[in-house]
């Protein structure tokens, strides 16, 4: 089992890595497999060994964080595309820009 610690280091870097990306880009929408992508690349080399291994796992990240990251003003939705196949997205929205 992961430690408390542990747990919380990786939701500080989750809020932390979505916080970037979102003051470069201000509003982004996709799946959780593209977010997953575009935070492994945010921070480079500096992932940490216990990071989400799927994408689910980083949406139970994501719920730690969500009332965070809005009461650091971004937005956050978690919807299904209006196409037949009913993709889950998640659409973030940073209010401060």
């Amino acid at each position: 089992m992961v430690s408390n610690s542990k747990t919380n280091e990786v939701s500080n870097v989750v809020f932390e890595s979505v916080k970037s990306v979102l003051n470069k880009r201000g509003n982004w929408t996709g799946r959780m497999t593209d977010l997953d992508t575009l935070l492994r690349r945010d921070l480079k080399k500096n992932v940490p060994e216990n990071w989400p291994g799927s994408p689910s796992a980083l949406r139970v990240r994501l719920n730690s964080v969500v009332n965070r990251l809005r009461n650091a003003g971004m937005s956050i939705r978690f919807v299904r595309a209006s196409n037949r196949t009913r993709t889950r997205l998640v659409r973030f929205t940073n209010n401060n820009l």
